[in-house]
């Protein structure tokens, strides 16, 4: 598991993946394990955690969390 920024992530699946009913452990898990702030560009990375869609470029986004 990557533990790069890994404190962002249990609050990540703790307070928005967990409260809104997803509780399949392999998809918590995957969460833990992928540093998302890896799939956005440098400027979004400060808010890769949050609980909302980012900007990634050429007019997309990536989901929320």
């Amino acid at each position: 598991m990557n533990s790069d920024r890994l404190d962002e992530r249990h609050v990540m699946v703790k307070d928005q993946l967990e409260k809104s009913g997803i509780r399949n452990p392999w998809v918590l898990q995957a969460m833990l394990d992928i540093p998302r702030h890896l799939f956005v560009p440098e400027d979004q990375s400060p808010k890769a955690y949050q609980d909302g869609p980012l900007p990634i470029g050429f007019n997309q986004t990536i989901s929320q969390p």
